[in-house]
Order: C-alpha cells, then sequence, then structure tokens
C-alpha cells in the first residue's frame, strides 16, 4: 500500500491570444470546414423557413398553415425514414471507395426513392383510415399526390446532402439548400400576387416541393460542370454486405428522428391543426439552435469514420463549439420567448409562449444525444445505440400523446423535456468518458514491440495507477536474474495476457499483451542482475524508488541473493503481490515456469459491495457519506525544496511478543499494528519531532466488505483521514479504527472516486512534488499494515527468520510525510519508513524504528 502526496498538478502553458486560438485550432480544418458549411446550411434554411412561415402566416388562414406545416412534417419523417440509413452508410463507406463512389450514390438514391414512395403510400393509407385530423390535412387528391411525391423526392435529396458530407464537400450541400430555400420564398410570394389563386395548405405544398427540384438540378449541374460525376449507373451489387451496417444505420437514424420529426403530427392528432401551427413554429426556432450539435456530431462522424485515432481532439473541440455557442442563445430564447413567438402573431404568442421556453431548455440534452450518437458510429456500437434511441424515442412519444391527450401544448412538450433529460444523464457519461480519455501509449509501436492484444484496466486499477510499491525479501539461495526471467518467460507462454507479464499502457490505461519474441526482450529489460557479490538491500529499494515511471507493471532487480521487486499498484496490493512474489522465487528456485491462474476480474465487486453495506439499510446513509477531512494547514514560512524520497528500515524477533504481553495486561483486544503505530509517533516525539497529532491517514483492505468467494486480484483498498483523541495511543487508534471500518464508508470514498474516474479519467502519472516545504515541517503520518506474510515462510531462504528481510515500501510520499508500514512474518515484525531526506533526518528516523523495536511499550507508558 502507498500514500500519496498532496502537490497540485501543475499546469502547463497553454495557448493565449489570437495566435494561440489559431494554432489550437489549425489540426480541426475538416471539422469546421464542414461543420461550419452544415450549421450555415441550417441557418440559412431556418432562416428563410422563418421567414416562409411568417409570411405564410400573415398571408394564408391559420388552418392552411396548420395543414401545409402537417403535410411538411409527414414528408420530412417519412422521408427520413426512407432514406433507410442510406446517408450515414456513405458517410461511413465513402471514404473507404477508391473508384465508383457516384454509382455507389445513386444506387442509395434509388432505394431511398423507393422506399419512401412505398411510406409515402402507407401514410395515406393510414391516416384515411385511422385518423381523421391527418385525412382532414392531406388536402385531397391533388394534395395527396403532391405528398406522395415530396416525400420520395425529399428522401433522395437527404441522402445526397449527406453523400455530400461523406465525400467532405459540405459546401456544395450549402449551395442547394440555399437555392431550395430562396426558391420555395419565391414561389410563395409569386402565387400570392395570383388573382383568385387561393392559399390553400395544398398550394403552400407546391412551393415546397418544387424547391427542392429546382435546387436539386442546380446542384448536379454544378457537379458536373465540375466533372465531380464519373457515373451515375445505380448498381445494386454494391450494396452486397453493406445491408448490416446500413440497417444499423437506419434503426439508429429512426430512433433519433422519429420523436422530433412525429412531435407536430402527435400535436395535430392530440390537439388540432391550429395548435401544431404554433408548435411547429416554435419547434423551428428549436430546430435553429440545435443546428449547432446536430450538424457539428454529423460533421464529426464524418471526418472521423476513417480515422478513430482523431476522435477523441475532434469531441473535444465539438463540444467546445456547441456549449460555448449554443448554450448562451439557448438562454436567450428562454428568457424572450414569447416576444419571439409574438413576432408570427398574437395567436401564437399565446398559444406557444412557454412552450417555446420549456423547448429551449432542451438544447444540453439534444447536445449531448447528437454526440452520443456521433461516437456510437465511429466506434462501431450501432446496435446498441440504436436499441437504446428505441426505447428513447417510443417513450418521448408516449409521453407526448399522453400529455397531449389530457392537458394542452405547454404540458405536452414538459413531458418531452423531462424525457430527454433523463437520456442526457445517461449518455452524457459515454461522451465525456471520450472527451477525457487519455491518448493511447504509442511507445510499444515506436519500441517495435509487438502487441497482439489489450485489455482495458477497471475502474479500481485506474484508480492506483499512478502508485507504485517495492518489495524487497532475501537472502535467498538458488535464485539469479536468468532464473527469475525464465519463470517469467515460462509464465507468459502459458498465459500471454497475464498482467505480470503484459505492458502496461499508462496514458490509454490499458493492458499490452506481447508475442513471445517481443516478451523475451522485454523480460531482458524487466529484470536487471545486479550480480552475485555483497548487495545492500536498501540501496536496491531506493534505486527502484528513484526509478521514473515506466510501461512495466513489474520492475525486478536481483543479486546477491536479493530480489527487489517494484509493482504498480494497478497489478496489486499486498495479498496479490505476495501471491508473485512467493511463486516467481520459488519457480527461479526450482528452474520452471512461473505458474499464477488468473482469476475472475469482478468488475462490479464495489457497487455490489456498498449496495450490501448500505443499499438496503437507509438509516445508514447518513453515516456512510460523512468523511472526515485532513485539517486545514496554516500558512506558514517555506524554503527551497526538491524531492529525495528514502527509506530506512528495521526488524525484530522479540518485539511482537514484548507487545502481546504489554497488550493482556493495559490494553486487552488491541492488535499490534496500533500498538505499533502508537509506538512510533511516541518515539517521533521523543526525538524532537513535531508530529502533526491531529489525525492520520490509515490503509485500509475493502476486501472485507465483498462476499464470500468474491476475490479482487488488484488493489482493493482506501486511506481514510481518521483522528484518533491521541496518536499515541494504541486503545485510542483501535477504537477509531475499528469504528470506522464498521460504518463501511470506505466503499462510498471508493465508489466516489471510481465514479469521477469514469467521467474525467485517471492520470497515468503521479502530480509532480512541489518546489517549497515549511521551514518547520511537521511530520504527516501514514499508517500500513500489509498483516501476515508467513506465507513467504517456505521461500528458500538462507538465514533464519531473525535475520530475513522483508520490506514493503511505497514510491510516493508528501514533503512533509512519513509512511510507517508494518508486516509480520513467521514471528519477526518488520517496519519500514518512508520520507524524504530533504525534510527529515534519515538518522533520527531510523532511530525512531530502533525504539519501537526495542521498547514499544516504554515508549507508549511515557505518553499517557
Amino acid at each position: 500500500m502507498t500514500a500519496t502526496h498532496a502537490a497540485p498538478r501543475h499546469a502547463g502553458p497553454g495557448p493565449t491570444g489570437k495566435r494561440g486560438i489559431f494554432t489550437a485550432l489549425k489540426g480541426h480544418v475538416d471539422l469546421l470546414l464542414n461543420a461550419g458549411s452544415l450549421m450555415a446550411t441550417t441557418l440559412i434554411t431556418s432562416v428563410f423557413g422563418f421567414a416562409y412561415w411568417w409570411v405564410a402566416a400573415h398571408l394564408a388562414p391559420q388552418a392552411a398553415v396548420g395543414q401545409a406545416s402537417a403535410a411538411v412534417s409527414a414528408m420530412t419523417l417519412i422521408g427520413t425514414i426512407g432514406m433507410f440509413g442510406m446517408g450515414t452508410m456513405l458517410i461511413a463507406e465513402l471514404p473507404a471507395v477508391a473508384r465508383g463512389k457516384w454509382d455507389l450514390i445513386s444506387t442509395c438514391l434509388l432505394t431511398a426513392g423507393t422506399a419512401a414512395t412505398a411510406g409515402g403510400l402507407l401514410y395515406v393509407l393510414v391516416a384515411n383510415l385511422w385518423v381523421p385530423s391527418l385525412r382532414d390535412a392531406l388536402g385531397g387528391t391533388p394534395g395527396t399526390i403532391l405528398l406522395v411525391v415530396g416525400i420520395a423526392l425529399n428522401a433522395m435529396t437527404l441522402v445526397l446532402d449527406e453523400a455530400m458530407v461523406g465525400l467532405l464537400q459540405g459546401p456544395l450541400q450549402l449551395m442547394r439548400n440555399a437555392w431550395f430555400s430562396l426558391i420555395k420564398l419565391v414561389l410563395l410570394a409569386a402565387v400570392a400576387v395570383i388573382p383568385g389563386l387561393a392559399l390553400t395548405g395544398t398550394v403552400l405544398l407546391l412551393t415546397w416541393v418544387a424547391g427542392i427540384v429546382a435546387a436539386t438540378a442546380i446542384l448536379f449541374r454544378t457537379l458536373r460542370r465540375r466533372g465531380m460525376i464519373d457515373s451515375l449507373r445505380p448498381r445494386p451489387g454494391l450494396m452486397r454486405g453493406r445491408g448490416r451496417a446500413t440497417f444499423d444505420h437506419n434503426l439508429l437514424n429512426l430512433a433519433t428522428y422519429l420523436p422530433r420529426a412525429a412531435l407536430p403530427l402527435i400535436v395535430t392528432a392530440t390537439l388540432s391543426a391550429e395548435a401544431n401551427a404554433a408548435f411547429y413554429t416554435a419547434f423551428m426556432v428549436l430546430s435553429f439552435m440545435a443546428m449547432v450539435p446536430g450538424n457539428v456530431a454529423l460533421t464529426l462522424f464524418a471526418v472521423t469514420a476513417g480515422d478513430r485515432s482523431a476522435l477523441r481532439g475532434k469531441v473535444r473541440v465539438g463540444l467546445l463549439i456547441c456549449l460555448g455557442g449554443g448554450f448562451p442563445a439557448s438562454l436567450v430564447v428562454l428568457f424572450l420567448s414569447e416576444q419571439i413567438m409574438g413576432l408570427f402573431g398574437t395567436a401564437y404568442r399565446v398559444t406557444a409562449g412557454q412552450a417555446l421556453a420549456v423547448l429551449s431548455l432542451t438544447y444540453v440534452p439534444f447536445v449531448f444525444h447528437h454526440f452520443f450518437l456521433a461516437i456510437s458510429r465511429v466506434q462501431n456500437r450501432l446496435r446498441g445505440a440504436g436499441i437504446f434511441s428505441v426505447f428513447a424515442g417510443v417513450t418521448e412519444l408516449l409521453a407526448a400523446w399522453w400529455a397531449g391527450s389530457t392537458g394542452d401544448l405547454n404540458e405536452l412538450v414538459t413531458a418531452v423535456a423531462v424525457v430527454m433529460a433523463i437520456e442526457m444523464v445517461l449518455v452524457a457519461p459515454i461522451v465525456l468518458k471520450v472527451v477525457f480519455a487519455p491518448v493511447p501509449d504509442m511507445s510499444a509501436v515506436s519500441e517495435g514491440v509487438n502487441v497482439m492484444s489489450t485489455t482495458s484496466l477497471t475502474l479500481h486499477e485506474r484508480a492506483w495507477l499512478p502508485l507504485e510499491y517495492i518489495r524487497t525479501v532475501g537472502p535467498l539461495t538458488g535464485v539469479d536474474a536468468a532464473r527469475v526471467r525464465n519463470a517469467l518467460i515460462g509464465l507468459h507462454a502459458a498465459d500471454p495476457t497475464h498482467r505480470a507479464v503484459s505492458r502496461l499502457d499508462r496514458s490509454g490505461a490499458r493492458w499490452q499483451h506481447m508475442d513471445a519474441v517481443s516478451f523475451a526482450a522485454y523480460v531482458q529489460e524487466a529484470v536487471t542482475d545486479i550480480g552475485h557479490g555483497p548487495v545492500d538491500f536498501d540501496t536496491m529499494t531506493r534505486h527502484l524508488q528513484s526509478e521514473p515511471r515506466a510501461h512495466h507493471p513489474v520492475r525486478i532487480l536481483v543479486g546477491g541473493g536479493y530480489l527487489a521487486l517494484k509493482v504498480s499498484h494497478a497489478y496489486g496490493d499486498a495479498g496479490p503481490v505476495n501471491t508473485l512474489v512467493h511463486e516467481l522465487i520459488q519457480a527461479a528456485y526450482e528452474g520452471r515456469a512461473a505458474r499464477i491462474a488468473p482469476s475472475k476480474r469482478h468488475r462490479t465487486a464495489l457497487p455490489k459491495a456498498w449496495w450490501k453495506q448500505f443499499g438496503l439499510q437507509p438509516g445508514r446513509w447518513k453515516e456512510g457519506l460523512s468523511f472526515a477531512r485532513p485539517p486545514h494547514d496554516e500558512e506558514a514560512p517555506v524554503r527551497p525544496w526538491q524531492a529525495n524520497l528514502t527509506v530506512v528500515t528495521a526488524r525484530s524477533g522479540q518485539v511482537l511478543g514484548q507487545m502481546r504481553t504489554w497488550r493482556d495486561q493495559y490494553a486487552p483486544g488491541v492488535t499490534t499494528s496500533a500498538i505499533t503505530f502508537a509506538a512510533f509517533t511516541s518515539a517521533l516525539i521523543e526525538l524532537g519531532f513535531r508530529p502533526d497529532l491531529r489525525g492520520g491517514t490509515f490503509l485500509a483492505d475493502a476486501r472485507r466488505y465483498l462476499d464470500a468467494g468474491v476475490s479482487i486480484d488488484s488493489n482493493f483498498c482506501m486511506g481514510p483521514f481518521l483522528s484518533p483523541p491521541s496518536l499515541t495511543d494504541p486503545m485510542a487508534i483501535h477504537r477509531t479504527l475499528k469504528a470506522e471500518l464498521a460504518t463501511g464508508r470506505i466503499l462510498t470514498m471508493m465508489l466516489l472516486r471510481e465514479g469521477k474516474i469514469l467521467l474525467s479519467g485517471a492520470p497515468g502519472m503521479p502530480d509532480p512534488y512541489p518546489t517549497a516545504v515549511a521551514i518547520e515541517p511537521r511530520p504527516r503520518l501514514t499508517f500500513s499494515n500489509q498483516g501476515r506474510h508467513d506465507m513467504l515462510g517456505d521461500l528458500p531462504w538462507a538465514v533464519e527468520p531473525a535475520g530475513r528481510v522483508n520490506q514493503s515500501v511505497p514510491t510516493l510520499n508528501g514533503p512533509e510525510g512519513i509512511t510507517l508500514t508494518t508486516s509480520e512474518m513467521n514471528g519477526v515484525l518488520h517496519l519500514e519508513a518512508t520520507f524524504h531526506a530533504t525534510t527529515y533526518d534519515p538518522a533520527l528516523v531510523a532511530r525512531a524504528l530502533d525504539m519501537v523495536c526495542r521498547n514499544p511499550a516504554g515508549l507508549i507508558m511515557a505518553n499517557r
């Protein structure tokens, strides 16, 4: 177990001013250009659409506007369904198509048009047979025919627009949509001045369909003039092998778009065409706001479909654009909703002013939902995202139908907004995980290491990723570097995915599994031979302490009969590491391969343990959520300082007996570790140190809360700060620690820490040390009891128990910290104190350990 220092992370210099901003955005020109064209498209269509419906609202009867808006909603809805996933499939596939891109595009256009026509006919049938309000909105036979044609054309042009995005030709789809927006507005003005022509819903729809035809013709003329179309021959065979992807894209598209496109229809069906006229206008305002996340997310999918490594950076920039620009705009709409709706007329303000305010609150859910979809597409997780979106979409529609049937328009949009907020809570962690995901480690590739596969670290492995500690044992017989390497090579041959023989990708939070050739070279670096001559085991430990962190989960020094092993806490704490030490030494001694059975990775062990401890007992929630925090340190004069971590050790074969004798007389039931902690604090006081007696950090194993049969082969510890009445009284320490463990609140601390890591990621490296320390430092104590190590008693020791070295030493400590680690092995107490030699005199700390080993009872009694 280890203790971390509390030094702040130093922020690196970031870009400042315009030059820095431009430099930061330079690598995202593709995202900005194509997303910008899409946003310009939505801006133009929204502004001209606003103008179109404003003119229609002032020139045509409200019933005609309601009929036309319902038809346009049906055209958009069924046209989107008729796309059949072709557009997003093209975005994913076109980057990989070298020749015949337009053959594939034309095939998809034909497929979409056919499917949309069938969908249009089905809509007409349903409206005529079962929904009278929608039947009335069809506008007779001419309007019905026009609607079916418009549905097919709309589906084909939607696919065509997304094909332009897939070709990264966003400005061309911008051109088509700009012409469409302008032409339909001009046509509306033209028909309005024709004498004797009534502005019915059918006439309004005609201007819309004619605009689609004219704008598309202009686009194709431009494409041919630029020589961008090589062939327009549909080839159904091109769809072979793309069916599954197309289905998944279509499922996701429909599940996502359906509730938005169907809402005006539900308003018409449950309320009235007049209510839908007002709602549709308000919904257009929302669509104007939602253009930012929708278009950025679509472009993000297009530019990262062929380069997943760019996903993290693109998502970060995309979120910055969406939240930095769109969120303030949504607040403006929230506070000016009635004034905005009043621009369309008094009836629109009264009917949908409050509804627009509620709709503006759905902007942030829109952002996270769109980014969730884009990330799912890029990571090829379409099926799961589609199933989630199906349930979410159905819930939105049911909520809208229920609220519309039992209330008014305001209650309908409120019900939808509540559902969308719940969706955001569910998908936001997935988006944030990408945003804060660490950059993958590419050092293996640069070093020529063949990584066959990888395994992601569990959350509790990631929580301890920055920390390591050292186990040093000896003297041993029959153990040298060559034998240790062979034992590890044998373990790798039996299980190349075992964590002890894998590389540790700190930045990517993954275990990297190597092939046999790469591992044979890797193990030469991981195990260092320091020779057969006499060695200083404390020097071996300090050498590993000073080594920078690297990709080794296990780093070993062997020589002179000693083995020093530095192991990442992501690999494990005392239990798993003792198992590794025992098997590695035994295998080396016996000249065989190491055999360590992999244990099941219980990723849900922590939440299950927490639920068992607190979930079914609400009365314990308050106690389980109240944490003691270290006291605030007052300002004090400081001096320049730099880290110089060191360790001093001591051991005794007689002191445990002395402790138990004293305990039976003065403190029945107290553990020897509590006695050791109290004696060490007393020794520091006697030697002139001024330890911080307000409390200390006590590292504890949380496995005690697990169900029987559940094992954790990594680290499962926590170090709460506790404040016993006296750090020199073993009874006070024992009672405080026992009371703390009885609450189980360390499970809550661990769960909160892992929840934070799930959202923001964990650093692969520890924070840097500070550059100053108090002139008169007060030791901040950390106590770690490693328990009994008797399982190591059968190793090939060269000496009797009293002479054996068994060290457990952390590789981090705060500048004013002292960590005391204790363990027992075959009746011998082993002590290690870790601190910085630039803060405290090593000779004095070593003397404190000797005093604990010689007379712990006397130290305690002197401070009672």
